[in-house]
């Protein structure tokens, strides 16, 4: 390991724990890290120069707590890169092995099923199935109503299905890239000192053991594809619809800038259920892409134009909320105008790396409720972190982060799922 990557190591370490403990001491925090109090104050004004933390002096404190440690925004992005470069690192050295050992593995069934086990990051298992794209349709198209929120009532309102007496969700997004190739004003994704491009994406190993699990728990919702960037920029986005459809209704929500008749027609014979596409820049992407899902030879209600395409004076054509103390652009909502929330009731979002968030409004990914790769989807779903969140958000309790700070107004669905989990925990 050369110097550079050593400092990047303690650098995050450091990060890290601020981020979690901000109160420590300093004794406390050079205890826990193992650095000496010299070393570690030397790293504290390092990152405080490079403007990554704030450190507040309370010398007054009666508990005799004289630093208190914060994370700039500047300092989470950086903790977010020096992570992924950490775990890129670790992946790397982690296939470079599994690929040494992969004949003796093939051999063993027993060694095969304790390496699926493992669960090391996204790419856990390197054996799966080979997916090829489809050359025909091989599932019916769901008709659902164009309008967004009709649409979405009947998937998620309609059907309320349970697994081991619990209800389990009827909607839930993918963040299959984290990158997107516009800047809009109105989108986390403009500042990236809060949302930066980080070009990582889903792998195919995720998306089967996603499959799995819906299918265990005999799932009867929507996954979609859009989330935190992009999901035309992935390359396998075919072979990820094609592969979910085996458990759910597919769709996916795109700013349409990469599409071509092509691409319409193999979402539509990969299983994609509906193909949502938002216009931006003017009625003149109207003709444009009427034009092109007519070349693609697809059903007419399989595309849904969505004019986005207005100012600030309009919100955008958006209902637009301020994504948890992000962004307040726009004319937002005041906070605690809205109480209740449903979303922890009937949907969750999934990040490119297995991380599962209660809902798309925490764009700072700020609490997660677990790692699919290290844990079945439902024992996450009903485990005690979500299950905090659900009480109180059903209650009309707001009180927790990221939720303290969302204006969003969470009982437009799923009011079936949340009067379900009231009975479950009265």
């Amino acid at each position: 390991m050369n110097n550079e990557q050593k400092k990047n190591n303690e650098d995050l370490e450091i990060l890290r724990k601020i981020s979690k403990s901000p109160d420590l001491s300093q004794r406390e925090l050079s205890k826990e890290l193992g650095f000496s109090l010299g070393k570690l104050n030397y790293c504290l004004k390092s990152l405080q120069k490079k403007g990554l933390i704030k450190i507040n002096n309370f010398k007054k404190n009666k508990k005799k707590i004289n630093y208190l440690y914060a994370l700039t925004p500047k300092g989470i992005s950086k903790k977010t890169v020096l992570t992924i470069n950490f775990l890129k690192k670790k992946m790397k050295e982690y296939d470079e092995l599994i690929l040494e050992e992969q004949t003796n593995i093939r051999k063993d069934k027993n060694l095969s099923k304790e390496v699926e086990k493992m669960g090391i990051g996204h790419n856990s298992y390197p054996f799966n199935e080979v997916i090829e794209e489809n050359k025909s349709r091989t599932k019916p198209l769901f008709k659902t109503i164009a309008v967004n929120i009709k649409r979405r009532t009947v998937i998620v309102d309609d059907v309320l299905s349970t697994y081991k007496d619990k209800p389990i969700p009827s909607w839930i997004e993918l963040s299959i890239i984290d990158v997107c190739n516009r800047s809009c004003s109105f989108c986390p994704k403009s500042d990236p000192k809060v949302a930066p491009n980080t070009y990582q994406k889903m792998q195919m190993n995720l998306i089967t053991k996603l499959t799995k699990e819906l299918k265990e728990i005999n799932y009867k919702g929507s996954v979609v594809l859009c989330g935190y960037g992009e999901p035309m920029l992935h390359k396998d986005i075919s072979l990820i619809c094609k592969k979910l459809s085996e458990a759910s209704f597919v769709e996916v929500v795109t700013n349409g800038d990469t599409l071509n008749s092509k691409q319409i027609n193999s979402l539509f014979t990969n299983n994609v259920n509906k193909l949502l596409i938002s216009m931006y820049d003017g009625k003149h992407q109207i003709e444009k892409f009427e034009k092109m899902i007519k070349e693609s030879d697809v059903p007419k209600d399989f595309v849904i134009l969505r004019d986005r395409w207005y100012d600030e004076k309009k919100d955008y054509g958006l209902k637009l909320t301020n994504r948890t103390g992000t962004i307040s652009i726009g004319d937002q909502e005041e906070i605690g105008k809205y109480k209740k929330c449903f979303y922890p009731s009937y949907q969750f979002l999934i990040d490119w790396n297995g991380d599962i968030f209660l809902c798309p409004q925490d764009w700072q990914r700020r609490v997660t409720m677990g790692n699919m790769m290290q844990e079945h989807i439902f024992d996450i779903w009903t485990n005690k972190v979500m299950t905090k969140f659900r009480k109180n958000l059903i209650n009309g309790k707001r009180i927790e982060s990221p939720c303290t700070l969302c204006n969003a107004e969470g009982t437009v669905l799923g009011k079936n799922h949340a009067l379900a989990w009231s009975k479950i925990y009265s």
